[in-house]
């Protein structure tokens, strides 16, 4: 049933991909856009940055590493190398709803992208120290 709805959708023109496996399909994204926000946000920067060497890039890499574990238990063979594949194509001048929220003082996605995958992480007896040095920055705000 799903394939033929897709199937229709694609004839329409819309990209359509139908998962084998929601839950690490969903977990690739929550974990990449959780990276993604939390670096822009902490560092206060566009994403071209994240897309160079050095300290912005290593907040990536470390949110990234810290959500591993969690993707392995989904049967995710390397989810920093995918995640550093996607934000290396990204606009260099983009950046996250979550961080332009922030910026503007409005509600933001943060428990979702940050404190979630904290508790997550907690619940499975996960270090995440990058996780909870980006959240420290958020709790004193």
């Amino acid at each position: 049933r799903l394939e033929r709805i897709a199937g229709e959708l694609r004839e329409c023109g819309i990209k359509v991909d139908v998962s084998d496996d929601i839950n690490r399909d969903t977990f690739i994204k929550w974990s990449f856009i959780s990276a993604m926000a939390c670096t822009g946000a902490y560092h206060d920067v566009p994403m071209g940055e994240v897309q160079h060497e050095g300290e912005v890039r290593d907040t990536f890499v470390g949110l990234s590493r810290e959500s591993a574990p969690i993707g392995e238990n989904l049967r995710i063979a390397d989810p920093v190398a995918y995640n550093l594949m996607v934000i290396d194509k990204l606009d260099p001048h983009s950046t996250a709803s979550m961080q332009k929220d922030i910026a503007r003082g409005h509600e933001s996605e943060i428990q979702g992208l940050l404190f979630d995958m904290i508790d997550l992480g907690t619940q499975l007896h996960i270090d995440m120290p990058t996780y909870r040095k980006v959240a420290q920055k958020f709790q004193q705000a």
